[in-house]
């Protein structure tokens, strides 16, 4: 991260794609007025992520934590380089007189309206509601936080097949393709160089493992050479998809939207 000073307005702060601006129960030192770039919201229970929110430029940041004098509820990374104002929590709080003060009202409704549709995801009660899918195209993204480190945010699906594995990054990063996913995890053997693959068959989205040592769970389902079943098909919303068996630190989210014209 760099910093500029910019006088009584804040600091000019710079992250690098994969930088982390707070973590989650880190105490809450300001607001972020995001200028140009992206961010990615994150909320860790245990070992597994949850993606809740892409923000961008004229957006802000943390702001929900500095007005309740709380610490922050979620993780925040930049997924692109990115630049923002930062302002301290107590000229943040001074500020309500100004006209920005509009800007958070508007925000912390959006994010109200949205906080219920979270909850209900990440406890698993109901499938998320055609208006809370990220994109009209089926995504997939990290849910373990090993994976989640790695991958940043979500991955339209959009070619088909889509093979996900392993691979040796200099720099960390996922790279990501038309058809494909490789998550650098070295030394992690529970996810192989070419670990599984999404195919579209009669209509639907269905995973096929493609050999691999350990094998790939679907929704709880065992799919390996070795075993009854090499593919299973996607279903609307939801898909748990395991690298290895039920203890693998490697997990994906995969969603599949409503309707979606496969």
């Amino acid at each position: 991260m760099t910093v500029a000073d910019t006088g009584q307005m804040g600091e000019q702060v710079q992250f690098k794609a994969g930088d982390t601006i707070y973590e989650q129960e880190s105490a809450s030192e300001g607001v972020y007025m995001i200028l140009d770039g992206q961010v990615e919201i994150w909320r860790h229970e245990g070992d597994t992520g949850h993606h809740i929110a892409s923000l961008r430029g004229g957006e802000l940041l943390g702001e929900v934590s500095v007005i309740e004098r709380k610490r922050h509820s979620v993780t925040a990374k930049a997924s692109k380089a990115t630049t923002a104002l930062f302002i301290s929590a107590d000229a943040f709080r001074k500020s309500f007189a100004d006209p920005l003060v509009r800007h958070v009202v508007h925000t912390l409704a959006t994010r109200l309206r949205s906080s219920y549709a979270i909850k209900e995801a990440i406890e698993g009660t109901t499938e998320p509601k055609a208006h809370h899918f990220k994109s009209t195209k089926p995504t997939i993204e990290g849910h373990s936080r090993m994976v989640a480190d790695k991958l940043l945010t979500f991955v339209e699906l959009e070619e088909f097949p889509f093979t996900v594995g392993n691979i040796a990054s200099a720099d960390g990063h996922c790279v990501i393709g038309a058809t494909s996913l490789k998550v650098p995890l070295k030394g992690v053997h529970e996810l192989t160089d070419n670990h599984f693959e999404i195919v579209r068959r009669d209509g639907a989205l269905w995973i096929r493992d493609l050999g691999s040592m350990q094998g790939t769970l679907v929704n709880g389902e065992k799919l390996s050479k070795y075993a009854m079943n090499a593919t299973a098909k996607l279903r609307t919303g939801r898909n748990h998809v395991i690298a290895g068996g039920p203890d693998s630190p490697v997990r994906f989210l995969i969603m599949i939207p409503p309707k979606d014209d496969l």
